[in-house]
């Protein structure tokens, strides 16, 4: 219950209309649009003209040799693009997500995990040159963020008509659903990752090309009663996602035990306690917040979520007992909700497998900022040092930053975001050092 405060002037805006932000955000989106149709234009109209030029320079020609002949690498135009671009989309996303009623629940970043998980091991495939030519593009970052959306997308809109039409207590029909979608992604990358090795029928049953498929079809099936706490549409992407990760395994584990090119893959060991320990300090810091976390819940409040009603203005003012109650316990409680956690991970395993790459295995730095970080630092544990701040920063965020409750969509959004460019790139790491590739 919200005590009744003096101090509230003004009502938050409606759910179904954008603010100044969203429709900026909006704008930036739609003239990139604009300039990338111009650039593309450019080139068969007026071939040479700047803006094509820029576009062929900065954008295409990194994708090209990431995509055909490994790593590229970033540079300061495609980096600032990439970075207001990804911001925009989360912004103007949360609106749209608010407007049409969607939930916004932490189970929702639940249900994207796996997809982060298919990402990183699709990336890892590709850097083995398991695709071809085609397909190993769809792997390639930038274009690799948009494939996944268009996989989560079509599940999403699948799994809401079926959902319609076969009724919402209906979760078999789903089920269904997740494995004729899982069987697709067999039928579209199975033949680039399985053309790479000669196996008779017999050792075919009985590798990871065959078994890992069929082993993430038996688990759409097997975790089917487990989900009924998720929505249609997050228990579709849940078991499309697993699947399809299981599917992607398929290479790595291929490549693991019958390495191609030469290759040696490495002991799992260091890979383990890259993965293994951030998670057990993760671990301890949410049985540290589970106390303050259950308080809030008492109260009907969530860390950092201004109750509906209350512009964030208006609660800067407030010194009401729910006020109080709000900022003594949001610090600890938000080390409660996995979301963050999760978020808090990424960073800590992307810097660690960073620096591992970095120091030990002769990789290279990508990203303009990273490198500079480096350099100023003078050794690659400087980024995982860096990193590991970031987590921090990240608890920071979400502990004395406040949400107002119509902008809870993209509260989730900023994790997902922060897990996109974490998780991903981390696991993606991790991955392909077992691989020596």
């Amino acid at each position: 219950m919200v005590d009744e405060s003096p101090y509230l002037t003004e009502t938050p805006l409606p759910d179904n209309q954008f603010a100044l932000m969203e429709r900026g955000a909006a704008t930036l989106i739609l003239t990139a649009i604009i300039l990338l149709l111009g650039a593309m234009a450019g080139q068969e109209i007026a071939p040479g003209n700047a803006l094509s030029e820029t576009y062929d320079t900065y954008f295409i020609e990194p994708h090209t040799i990431d995509s055909t002949s490994g790593d590229a690498g970033y540079n300061p135009v495609d980096t600032l693009a990439y970075s207001l671009l990804l911001v925009s989309f989360v912004v103007v996303i949360s609106g749209w997500l608010r407007r049409i009623g969607i939930p916004a629940r932490d189970n929702s970043i639940i249900a994207l995990l796996p997809w982060v998980f298919w990402a990183s091991i699709g990336e890892v495939n590709e850097d083995g040159y398991l695709f071809s030519e085609g397909l190993g593009g769809l792997f390639v970052s930038p274009l690799i963020h948009f494939h996944v959306a268009t996989w989560v997308i079509l599940t999403g809109w699948m799994c809401h008509r079926v959902s319609i039409r076969a009724g919402s207590e209906n979760r078999a029909a789903i089920t269904q659903l997740a494995f004729i979608l899982t069987c697709l992604q067999i039928v579209i990358f199975m033949p680039d990752i399985g053309r790479h090795w000669e196996k008779d029928a017999i050792s075919l049953l009985t590798s990871p090309l065959f078994l890992a498929p069929m082993g993430g079809l038996l688990l759409i099936v097997i975790i089917h009663p487990f989900l009924e706490c998720y929505t249609a549409i997050e228990q579709g992407l849940i078991q499309v996602g697993l699947g399809g990760c299981f599917m992607h395994l398929s290479g790595w584990l291929m490549l693991y035990t019958e390495p191609l090119n030469g290759r040696t893959p490495i002991s799992m060991v260091p890979m383990a306690l890259i993965v293994l320990g951030p998670l057990l300090l993760c671990t301890l810091l949410w049985f540290t917040g589970q106390e303050a976390r259950s308080k809030l819940h008492h109260m009907g409040l969530e860390p950092g979520i201004i109750p509906e009603g209350i512009s964030l203005d208006d609660w800067d003012c407030q010194h009401s007992s729910t006020w109080e109650r709000m900022e003594a316990l949001s610090p600890r409680a938000v080390l409660g909700l996995p979301v963050i956690l999760l978020a808090m991970y990424g960073q800590m395993v992307d810097g660690l497998a960073t620096s591992v790459g970095l120091e030990n295995y002769g990789y290279g730095e990508k990203h303009v900022l990273s490198q500079k970080v480096i350099d100023v630092a003078g050794t690659a544990w400087g980024f995982g040092v860096l990193k590991f701040g970031l987590a921090a920063m990240i608890w920071w965020l979400f502990a004395y930053a406040r949400f107002e409750h119509r902008h809870r969509h993209l509260r989730l959004l900023v994790i997902l975001c922060l897990l996109v460019v974490g998780l991903a790139p981390g696991l993606r790491d991790v991955l392909r050092m077992t691989l020596d590739v």
